[in-house]
C-alpha cells in the first residue's frame, strides 16, 4: 500500500468490499478506522499538526500494519496472535459489534502503534520529537467515540445494556481503554528503540502474547456480562452484511 491518505482510502475500501462479499464482520472495524483516518487527514489539511507530511506518513505507515495483517490472514498465513484472534472472531456469530471494534483497537493500538512509532523514530534520540504527533493521533481516536456510539446504536439497538451490566458508561470504557493502550504503545516504543534490531521479534512476540490475552478477555468478559452480550447480539442484525450497512449509513451521515 502507498503510504498516503489516498492509498489508505483505497485499502479501506478493498477490506470493506471484501468483508461484504464474503460475509464476515472484519468490515465493522475497517469502517470505524476509515473514519478515524479521514479525521486525521482533515486535521492535517487544517494545519493542526506540527509537520503535516510526517503525520501523513506516520498515520499511513501505522494503517499499513493493519492492512498487512489482514492480507496475511486472508492468505492463510499467521498474523500476530492479537490480530488472529480479532479476525477469527469476525467469522463467528456471537461477538457483538462493540466487541469487534474493541478487538481491532486492542491489536492495533496496544501492539501496532508502539511498533510503528519505534520503527519511524529509529533511535531513542529521535523518539521524543514524535510525542506531540503521537498524542495528537490519540486525541483524534478519543474524539471519535461519540461518532462510534452512533454506529453502535445503528447496528446494535441494545448495546446500552452493556453499560448496565458492566457498571460503567460506554464512553468511559472506550476512552479508558484508549488511554491505557496509548500508554502501552508509548512504553513499547520507548523499549524497542533501546534494543538491537535482532532483539525486536522476540520482544514483539512477548507483547503480542499479552495483547492476545486482552483480546480473549474482550471476547469472554465473565459469566454475567457474556450472558448480557448474548441478549444484545439477538437484537443486532443477524447477517454481517446488514450490520455493515447500518455502520456505513451512519458513517456517511457523520461530519
Amino acid at each position: 500500500m502507498e503510504a498516503t491518505f489516498d492509498g489508505c482510502a483505497a485499502s479501506f475500501a478493498k477490506v470493506i468490499d471484501r468483508s461484504r462479499q464474503e460475509g464476515d464482520r472484519v468490515g465493522l472495524f475497517a469502517c470505524m478506522y476509515e473514519r478515524v483516518t479521514a479525521a486525521v487527514r482533515a486535521r492535517c489539511e487544517d494545519g493542526r499538526f506540527v509537520e503535516t507530511a510526517r503525520m501523513e506518513h506516520f498515520v499511513c505507515t501505522f494503517a499499513d500494519r493493519y492492512f498487512a495483517a489482514h492480507e496475511e490472514w486472508r492468505s492463510g498465513g499467521s498474523p500476530t496472535r492479537s490480530w488472529a484472534t480479532a479476525f477469527a472472531a469476525a467469522r463467528t456469530w456471537r461477538p457483538v459489534v462493540l466487541q469487534h471494534l474493541l478487538l481491532g483497537m486492542n491489536a492495533h493500538i496496544n501492539l501496532d502503534l508502539g511498533i510503528t512509532t519505534a520503527t519511524l523514530a529509529g533511535s531513542p534520540e529521535r523518539l521524543p520529537a514524535m510525542r506531540s504527533d503521537f498524542d495528537a493521533v490519540n486525541d483524534v481516536l478519543a474524539s471519535m467515540v461519540d461518532l462510534s456510539q452512533d454506529e453502535l446504536a445503528a447496528a446494535s439497538p441494545w448495546f446500552g445494556l452493556v453499560d448496565h451490566l458492566g457498571g460503567r458508561h460506554d464512553e468511559a470504557l472506550i476512552c479508558f481503554s484508549l488511554r491505557r493502550a496509548r500508554d502501552q504503545a508509548w512504553a513499547l516504543a520507548q523499549h524497542l528503540v533501546t534494543l538491537p534490531e535482532a532483539a525486536w521479534p522476540a520482544e514483539i512476540d512477548r507483547v503480542d502474547g499479552e495483547v492476545a490475552g486482552i483480546a480473549r478477555r474482550i471476547l469472554h468478559p465473565g459469566f454475567v456480562l457474556t450472558g448480557g452480550l448474548a441478549l444484545v447480539r439477538l437484537r443486532e442484525p443477524w447477517t454481517s452484511g446488514r450490520a455493515l450497512d447500518a455502520v456505513e449509513r451512519t458513517a456517511l451521515a457523520g461530519p
